[in-house]
């Protein structure tokens, strides 16, 4: 009698454990799915012109670029349809032939938009943010764009493909549209840092040590680079969580060209 007992009293239990991690993964999935679905639904505001499939129309663009910089498809954003649904967007971010094609919001803390939607709902995708210290139309010498690393490939997580040199080789250029104006951001580096990394302040004391940091990001980059950087550029980090260990941030540093 109390070996039946006990074995329902154990049936019970792991057959509590199971719902219980079943219910967590219905929810992550459910999470999941609704940030997708909210990122899909703004996509109607952005176009992006595809590239011509015409083989003349490519030899003549592939002659063009050998002589000059390539062309590069912008995409067209409708910031007044955006600002109606959240008045926080501040621009919008695409790397081209990556998933990263989101808008940029700004809030009053770095808090919010960890665990906010661009919609304003609770989700723990949250929304790819401009550091609240920054300006926000990146005229600042070093702006930082915060996003998370999701286990299913959306918002920042594509950045860790950059620890590869020929994802780099192919995407070595950030977009970033903002309301008044389109930024270039050419990268050149790449490294995991810890949470009390400079890549985190805003201001990097003096000439000095904001060159020391840009020429140790440099060095401490998993991909080589021919883009140059001086001291007197405008730099944007894009910056999302990595595994190496605890706390270990993934960040991307490239110099604004406009």
């Amino acid at each position: 009698m109390k070996k039946k007992r006990l074995y329902a009293i154990l049936i019970l239990f792991f057959t509590g454990i199971f719902a219980l991690g079943a219910f967590q993964v219905y929810r992550q999935l459910s999470e999941y799915e609704e940030g997708d679905s909210s990122y899909t639904d703004i996509e109607q505001y952005v176009s992006i012109e595809e590239e011509p499939e015409d083989d003349s129309d490519r030899q003549q663009n592939e002659s063009q670029s050998e002589e000059s910089e390539p062309d590069v498809s912008w995409p067209a954003v409708d910031f007044a349809a955006l600002s109606e649904i959240n008045p926080d967007i501040v621009a919008w971010i695409y790397i081209e032939g990556t998933e990263i094609n989101y808008p940029v919001v700004q809030g009053s803390d770095n808090q919010y938009y960890l665990k906010h939607l661009f919609n304003g709902k609770w989700n723990s995708s949250g929304c790819i943010f401009l550091d609240s210290r920054n300006t926000p139309d990146f005229s600042d010498r070093h702006s930082i764009i915060y996003g998370h690393h999701m286990k299913n490939g959306t918002m920042f997580s594509g950045l860790t493909e950059y620890k590869k040199q020929e994802f780099y080789d192919a995407h070595p250029t950030v977009l970033l549209l903002t309301p008044e104006k389109n930024i270039r951001i050419e990268i050149f580096a790449g490294y995991v840092a810890g949470v009390s990394d400079k890549a985190w302040e805003i201001a990097l004391g003096s000439d000095k040590e904001f060159g020391d940091w840009l020429e140790a990001a440099e060095e401490r980059s998993c991909f080589e680079s021919e883009v140059p950087f001086a001291v007197t550029d405008r730099i944007v980090t894009l910056s999302t969580c990595s595994y190496e260990f605890d706390n270990a941030r993934f960040v991307l540093v490239g110099r604004i060209t406009e």
